[in-house]
């Protein structure tokens, strides 16, 4: 079969390096040497045919009777190199041509300029498609406006790059090369998370490549077609150089035109992306469905689009001295109302007293997947887990809005740790990337204050999402990352510590937590973010007896064995809580336990869709973004109901609140003000709004239709918040 073996490939790879040998052994014979600049010309081409040959005989290429695909890309390679051997003599004819003066010099430089507009236009075309055609299965129906949108971008960043090469080809295959690299990722990242790459992700292509082990890197034709357009494109490319004749007066005054032309392209490029989108050409990402919208939109636009969102949007009419007014307000409505009864004051009295220790874990990707109408198949969800609701010690539990799915840990930490919800702060945001957390609101430097001794806890890299200075800037007093559950060196530098799903299991970081806690009498706050959730889940390192089995209808063979891998490391995870639940009940100190997943897996719109075939969009997207919570504790809280526990909707960003209210601890303004703004608003999520009566409405609904209207407390919380956090980031 064509398409399963390298031999394509390697057989073009083979033609391009004797060709080149050939080429060079020539140049010799003349007594001249190769230039480097031309053979460097080769790379696309060795490149493309070596990744190609790698992946077919890898057994990465997945596109089945399709071996054609193969050759297009050998071919397109074999011109470009083609191209690449030609070039000296093609430019050495145009000196000769030009060399004569007169109307000659005149018309090989129209054949230069004529070249150079060919290699343009092309490159233009085939830069394009080397961006969108890896990915975007919607290509054929894009509205002709943001094609031509793209394109004119594509154009103006090829044109600053031929004037900054000094007209040579060289710039413009650089930017082609560009476009096709962000063509391919774009199709992983499509896969992977089904989503779109956001400005931000940018900033954190470090934890990316730290936990992209877990994934398979297959490709399909489509991302072959792909680079066959951009080596095309170079092939062009390759045959656009100036005269190398000119006199020394004619290259000073050639290098200042390109200069000038090259800051006229970088002008009219500026303008462009500058242009607010959204207002010139109706282009809005929806944030629902990023990757719909960059299929519909093209992807420089689309990005371009939401790196404009990217500052913090000023309330309207926001003034600092209002808010802080508003702020207070607030406060004092909670302190004459919740704030001022018996059982509040009897839970300050005893955290005064007793100072317990806080315990809040993050767990990678934890979800109860039984909310899909039980996977169709029975399954109850976690078994410890789900009998906590009725767990003496239990003082609140329930469903937790949040604003990512598949990834993106950071940004429901980012809630949690500083109260502040990304619905006030926009989408496509990494917040922990981009702003400054000493200036944010910080639960672990107002325990500080208190006397708490803090520490973070994650087992992989202290530089994911930007942890190791960000802990700092919030005030964790230390930072437990992987290195810090090493027992030994070399091969045996985690003897002894439990692993699952190829990572540091949940349990081995329970562990720790207990280590600290035995280690001092003094209150402590820990912070533990787990790692054994985290995806791909195609990587069969789980027992095969933890596999539960399960087989919904309607799931596609990949999306089923995705489950049954998930919900193994749900299983452990939920053994681990059980084991660690059980040593808090016998610790001898007090200890108040937060326990709530960041996100759904990534693959939880195909169960939605396969298991929930009738209903709307905006139910499904109400259960995909939702994980769970509990709030549970090893002794009697005073004031918490007896035997009953308080089931909630909430966000990560008012947990903590949620949490010292219940405990008994102090709470700054800002947490009185989101206690008493749940009356009225439960959970805010970049996906939308849950009010006190159950209703919700979509982030991008106006709050106007279906006689629904957002109460009065999401404005103002919306002005609270950007009092405590947008303000200082100006």
């Amino acid at each position: 079969m064509l398409e399963s073996t390298p031999l394509i490939p390697l057989a073009a790879l083979a033609a391009v390096v004797a060709a080149a040998a050939l080429v060079v052994r020539r140049d010799l014979a003349r007594g001249r040497r190769p230039r480097p600049a031309d053979l460097a010309w080769l790379a696309p081409a060795v490149v493309a045919l070596v990744a190609c040959a790698a992946v077919v005989g890898l057994g990465l290429f997945e596109r089945e009777g399709d071996g054609l695909t193969l050759v297009a890309l050998s071919l397109a390679a074999l011109l470009e190199a083609a191209c690449a051997l030609l070039r000296r003599p093609l430019l050495d004819a145009l000196e000769r041509l030009g060399g004569r003066g007169g109307r000659w010099r005149a018309t090989a430089e129209l054949l230069r300029a004529g070249i150079a507009a060919g290699a343009l236009a092309l490159s233009c075309a085939l830069g394009w498609l080397a961006l969108e055609l890896p990915w975007n299965g919607r290509i054929l129906d894009m509205e002709p406006l943001y094609p031509s949108l793209e394109v004119a971008m594509i154009l103006g960043a090829l044109v600053l790059l031929y004037f900054l090469f000094q007209r040579r080809g060289a710039g413009m295959a650089v930017g082609v090369g560009a476009l096709s690299l962000v063509g391919i990722a774009q199709f992983f990242v499509a896969r992977f998370k089904d989503a779109a790459i956001m400005p931000n992700d940018l900033l954190a292509l470090g934890t990316a490549a730290e936990v992209s082990g877990g994934y398979v890197y297959s490709v399909d034709h489509l991302v072959l077609l792909g680079v066959s357009c951009a080596l095309v494109a170079m092939a062009a490319c390759a045959l656009v150089a100036p005269s190398r004749c000119a006199t020394r007066e004619q290259l000073g005054v050639n290098a200042l035109g390109n200069v000038i032309a090259a800051l006229a392209a970088a002008s009219c490029l500026w303008g462009l992306v500058t242009t607010d989108l959204g207002e010139a050409f109706g282009l809005q990402v929806s944030y629902w469905d990023s990757l719909q919208s960059y299929e519909g939109h093209g992807f420089l636009p689309s990005f371009v689009r939401v790196a404009q969102d990217l500052p913090i949007d000023r309330p309207e009419g926001y003034d600092e001295r209002d808010a802080a007014d508003l702020e207070r307000a607030y406060a004092d409505e909670y302190d004459d109302g919740r704030g001022s009864t018996l059982p509040r004051a009897a839970a300050e009295a005893q955290f005064e007293r007793e100072l317990p220790s806080i315990v809040c874990v993050m767990d990678e990707t934890f979800s109860d997947l039984s909310i899909y109408d039980g996977l169709g198949v029975g399954y109850q969800g976690p078994e410890f887990y789900r009998s906590l609701v009725s767990d003496a010690g239990t003082l609140s539990q329930g469903s937790l809005a949040v604003s990512v799915l598949g990834g993106g840990t950071c940004n429901t930490e980012f809630e949690f740790l500083t109260g502040v919800p990304l619905a006030y702060v926009g989408n496509g945001k990494y917040p922990f990337m981009l702003y400054d957390m000493s200036e944010a609101p910080s639960l672990p430097a107002q325990l500080a204050e208190l006397g708490y001794a803090t520490t973070a806890i994650h087992p992989n890299s202290p530089t994911n999402w930007n942890r190791q200075s960000v802990y700092d800037a919030l005030g964790f007093d230390e930072f437990l990352s992987f290195e810090d559950f090493k027992t030994g060196t070399g091969d045996e530098e985690f003897a002894g510590v439990d692993f699952y799903h190829g990572a540091i299991s949940d349990g081995a970081t329970f562990d720790k937590v207990l280590e600290l806690l035995r280690s001092s009498d003094e209150p402590q706050f820990i912070f533990d973010v787990t790692m054994q959730n985290h995806s791909g889940y195609l990587q069969s390192n789980v027992p095969l007896e933890d596999l539960p089995g399960y087989e919904p209808e309607g799931l596609d063979a990949e999306t089923t064995a995705e489950l049954g891998e998930y919900l193994a490391c749900i299983t452990a995870s939920d053994r681990d809580l059980a084991a660690f639940v059980e040593e808090l009940r016998q610790l001898d100190r007090p200890v108040i336990l937060l326990y709530f997943g960041d996100h759904q897996p990534g693959f939880s719109p195909e169960l939605a869709d396969a298991l929930m075939p009738d209903a709307s969009e905006q139910d499904k997207l109400r259960l995909i973004y939702s994980t769970t919570y509990t709030i549970w504790a090893n002794y009697d809280v005073a004031g918490s109901a007896v035997g009953g526990v308080e089931t909630d909707s909430t966000g990560p960003a008012q947990l903590a609140a949620m949490l010292l209210d219940a405990a008994g601890a102090p709470l700054t303004d800002y947490q009185k003000a989101q206690m008493v703004a749940r009356e009225d608003v439960p959970a805010a999520s970049l996906i939308g709004t849950e009010l006190a009566t159950g209703a919700w409405i979509a982030l991008d609904d106006d709050g106007e239709g279906d006689d629904i209207r957002l109460p009065q407390a999401y404005a103002d919380m919306r002005t609270i918040s950007y009092l405590e956090f947008g303000s200082k980031q100006e």
